[in-house]
């Protein structure tokens, strides 16, 4: 458990290191993830590696979307005045991921 803990916050680090260096505009966490993904696809690390962390950290997931909450009350003002652009970028960008994914397990046959 501590060795997929280690690798889940390795990758985590280097994300928001290579985002810090570079001055990108995405976050850390999002090239963590990225990075760990090519690390299990090109076969780097094994899914068994980091299995054992990973799903105890799904397993209680909806805890980390509780300061995303909090941010959504602090800048309320913000989404009241945009609330429409807001809406209708979150509806566009449902609607196109579930067309690439759906394009996507088309091609691979699943």
């Amino acid at each position: 458990m501590l060795k997929s803990l280690l690798y889940i916050f390795g990758f985590l680090i280097a994300g928001e290191l290579v985002s810090w260096l570079f001055q990108l505009p995405v976050a850390g966490n999002i090239l963590g993830m990225l990075f760990i993904f090519i690390a299990l696809k090109l076969k780097l690390i094994s899914l068994k590696d980091v299995k054992p962390a990973s799903d105890k950290l799904i397993k209680y997931l909806v805890i980390f979307f509780i300061p995303y909450g909090v941010g959504l009350m602090v800048h309320f003002n913000l989404i009241a005045e945009f609330w429409l652009p807001i809406t209708v970028a979150v509806i566009f960008s449902s609607i196109l991921t579930l067309y690439i994914t759906a394009i996507i397990l088309e091609k691979t046959g699943k």
